[in-house]
């Protein structure tokens, strides 16, 4: 039995050893074969002298069932010892006591010591009473759903909504939460799981069943699918998901054991149930200076600007998948330990042995000699371990009544965490930064698309540098590529930390079915078999653009650039994308794009504050886990059904910036603050804020980042949970709303000739005084502001034709200005006028 495959089976231990509640669910907790049940004095523990913990007897059906027993047996990975997995994982509520006759056994001990550390935080002991339980209160579970985890974040005092999720594979649509599903829902939800799970574990069997690596990585990603909203526990706290927890034990388990592996007492019964000794650690991994060099470009007039900036959002998502690899295999852990990965930011579960800071230090050394000459110190990677902790600081002692110590060893842990994730910040490049100086040679000049780095090829023929040339490598094989393979290739895209990784093109079954890496969740025909969201959304070119986009080119007046770009499947370029802002065929309408960048509130707050005594390693996780499935799945599909004129520059984390037509990327703010307004429940303490920045196609794309990230500052100076476009300031989201309504009359009335263009620019002129009053800036004339609003309503004569203008159109423009019927103001000026009538300006030009 070797150490590395060892490793692989404690975590696949781990992911499974709650697999029975599924299934007992499933069947609704009838159907279990008598030769099963007569395990159940082996496997059962008792409480007051009935046996509890039934779920494990069906963990034990599903090794069955992987033996070839039954009418529908299930296949097993020829990489793992099926025995020794099934010890480890069913026995986990009973270890086994034989060990000094059989010394393998002793290690069951440590699944037991894992599950009891990620149960210890998330159940009372409810859970065991109820397990005993006769009649109705026993068979709860099976009609009890989980809570929505984004309903229970609170900053702030005030009832939030009590929202659930049904059992369900995991999908854009079923991350938001519902009301609570009845018994009829969740059990027929459940056996559709079950079904998705089962078939998904077959197909993985089949495709990696020989690499105990990627079995363990492909589990993970069928556990998040299926078992993410099956609830771990039904009673008092049914929020933590079958997969979050499963996933946080095999952490534990894999750490406990290498921990104990490199103390030499795996054998040590007392060694392995000490609980006041330090056997764990997290590292915190960061990757700084992501918007910077987003946005790093030598001119606007950089070639396949789009291309590149694709490019450079997937390599930064590659990077942190290759950090995460890397510190993975330094302290010879399983991918269930990366417990978050999300926006450049990663969380490893570790153990504390003599070696570890050591093992930073040279992954440290390691990461900077790689990443320093690759972005010349605009891109740059932190790592930081936090201090030790024991399995007692994690769960309460069998000696405590008082559940408080317990808490405020918890919390301790937590704020270790919350120091660990600051303190990697602060540790980038730190061989390079010694010297004061970073050293690089230019001798074919700077790059011709950063303009930093030094170039690559000759003076006479330069050519893109290190990173710039990986980055155009991947945006260009990312629109036809349908997955990730990690190692294994002699002819990578790109080479990030030392390992290949390739983006194969095609859809089928291909030679690289088989290797490290994922596929793209909806691209799913294509392998190697663990899924992930994505890719992002990007319009692309179809049959017959070309022509098209010549004709809308011709009616705006412009010239058409980078025709040969248009290719069907190509992405589409930006300037295509501000053609199609425009209506009538391109004769109405300004050619122009906007670049949406938002972000979620108060997100360090959340983490740190907002799961309150309630806080887990599961929690934490799961919370992480859905935030960045909101950005990196759901958006994504709403962009392509709703909203397919668009260009996602980046998306994941906490965080998204997006280039659209500017009409329809007023039209996203809108349905984006009404979405994740049901992603989050209507909770007021988990929000996002956004700002706007228009933008001509020919401006360079960094100065429209610029001016959105101004207005994203400004709208959290502003109160957060707001947005900031057209005039100074922010407004919230209903403000917003209201200001597009009043810009869809506003063009309705410009396009039927009842209003003139000339009447609007008055009023932005009238506006702009208004708003200089407020601001104790007013000058001379503009005290008169109302009267002149009077007299140009008094005279509101129709652009076209004759009559009277309706006194609607009188009664909307008096409303923008906050003026009510008798002349007198309603209150303060009301945000959102400026854009309003700028808004329907733009759409007649």
């Amino acid at each position: 039995m070797t150490s590395s495959a060892t490793i692989y089976e404690f975590s696949v231990a781990g992911l499974l050893h709650d697999i029975g509640k599924l299934l007992q669910r499933a069947h609704g907790g009838q159907g279990l074969p008598q030769d099963v049940v007569d395990r159940a004095h082996d496997v059962l523990p008792q409480h007051q002298g009935r046996y509890s913990h039934w779920h494990a007897l069906w963990s034990d059906l599903f090794f069955d069932l992987c033996e070839g027993k039954g009418a529908d047996p299930l296949p097993w990975p020829a990489a793992l010892d099926r025995a020794r997995v099934r010890t480890l994982a069913v026995y986990h509520h009973a270890p086994l006591q034989d060990y000094r006759q059989a010394p393998h056994l002793l290690l069951s001990e440590v699944l037991t010591r894992a599950d009891r550390l990620a149960a210890g935080q998330e159940r009372k002991a409810r859970d065991t009473e109820a397990e005993t339980a006769e009649g109705d209160q026993r068979r709860a579970y099976l009609a009890t759903p989980i809570r929505a985890m984004t309903s229970r974040v609170r900053l702030t005092d005030g009832d939030r909504p009590d929202l659930w999720h049904a059992p369900a594979v995991g999908s854009p649509e079923a991350l938001a939460p519902v009301s609570r599903p009845d018994a009829e829902a969740m059990g027929g939800g459940c056996r559709q799981v079950w079904d998705a799970f089962r078939s998904g574990w077959q197909e993985l069997c089949a495709r990696a069943g020989n690499d105990a690596a990627a079995f363990e990585e492909g589990l993970l990603s069928l556990s998040e699918r299926t078992l993410w909203a099956v609830p771990s526990s039904t009673v008092d706290e049914p929020d933590v998901s079958l997969h979050d927890h499963a996933r946080a034990v095999a952490a534990f388990a894999a750490a406990l054991f290498r921990h104990h592996e490199a103390a030499g007492d795996l054998g040590d019964a007392a060694a392995l149930r000490d609980g006041a000794r330090a056997k764990f650690r997290f590292l915190v991994g960061d990757l700084s200076g992501l918007q910077v060099t987003l946005f790093r470009l030598r001119s606007e007039g950089v070639s396949g600007l789009a291309r590149l900036l694709r490019g450079r959002s997937m390599r930064f998502q590659l990077l942190a998948d290759a950090a995460v690899r890397q510190t993975l295999a330094a302290f010879g852990m399983p991918m269930a330990a990366a417990l978050q990965v999300a926006g450049g930011r990663f969380l490893v579960l570790v153990p504390e042995t003599a070696d570890a800071p050591r093992s930073l230090d040279e992954l440290r050394a390691g990461f900077d000699d790689w990443i320093a000459p690759q972005y010349a110190g605009d891109l740059t990677i932190g790592l930081t371990l936090s201090d030790p902790f024991t399995p007692w600081d994690l769960m309460p002692r069998r000696d405590e009544a008082d559940r408080r110590a317990a808490d405020e060893r918890a919390r301790a842990v937590r704020d270790r965490l919350a120091v660990a994730i600051e303190t990697a910040k602060l540790h980038p490049l730190e061989g390079p930064a010694s010297e004061a100086i970073l050293r690089l040679d230019y001798p074919a000049g700077d790059c011709p698309a950063c303009g930093l780095r030094p170039a690559g090829g000759t003076a006479e023929m330069p050519g893109p540098c290190a990173a710039c040339a990986g980055e155009l490598a991947i945006g260009q094989a990312l629109p036809r590529a349908r997955a990730v393979v990690v190692g294994g290739s002699a002819t990578p895209t790109d080479q990030l930390f030392g390992l290949n990784y390739l983006l194969p093109l095609g859809e089928g079954v291909t030679a690289h079915d088989r290797g490290h890496g994922w596929r793209w969740l909806r691209h799913a025909a294509h392998g190697p078999a663990p899924l992930r969201a994505g890719p992002p959304w990007v319009a692309r070119f179809a049959e017959g653009d070309r022509a098209r986009y010549e004709a809308l080119a011709r009616a705006a007046g412009i010239t058409l650039e980078g025709v040969e770009e248009i290719e069907p499947g190509q992405i589409r370029t930006f300037q295509c994308l501000a053609l199609d802002a425009t209506e009538g065929e391109g004769r109405l309408g300004r050619p122009m794009l906007a670049l949406l960048k938002g972000d979620v509130d108060r997100l360090g707050q959340i983490f740190a504050l907002g799961l309150g005594e309630r806080w887990s390693v599961a929690r934490s996780a799961q919370l992480s886990r859905l935030i960045d499935a909101y950005f990196a799945l759901r958006l994504p599909d709403l962009l392509e059904r709703e909203f397919p004129d668009s260009y996602t520059v980046y998306a994941g984390g906490d965080d998204f910036t997006l280039v659209l037509p500017w009409r329809q990327g007023f039209a996203l703010a809108a349905r984006l603050a009404e979405d994740f307004r049901a992603f989050s429940g209507g909770n007021p303490d988990l929000t996002f804020s956004l700002g706007i920045a228009l933008f001509d196609p020919r401006t360079p794309i960094s100065i429209a980042a610029r001016e959105a990230e101004s207005r994203l500052e400004a709208a959290k100076v502003a109160g957060r949970n707001r947005v900031s476009a057209v005039e100074a300031g922010a407004m919230t989201w209903d403000a917003f709303a209201a200001a597009l309504d009043h810009a869809e009359r506003l063009n309705g009335w410009l396009r039927d000739g009842t209003l003139a263009t000339a009447t609007l620019y008055r009023l932005l002129a009238l506006d702009d005084a208004r708003r200089r009053i407020a601001a104790g800036r007013g000058q001379g004339s503009d005290f008169g502001w109302m009267g002149k609003l009077g007299y140009t309503l008094a005279r509101l004569r129709p652009a076209r034709g004759e009559g009277r203008v309706p006194d609607e159109v009188a009664e909307t423009l008096r409303a923008l200005f906050a003026i009510g019927p008798d002349w007198r103001p309603t209150g303060a000026p009301l945000p959102g006028t400026r854009l309003a009538i700028t808004h329907a300006l733009y759409r007649n030009r």
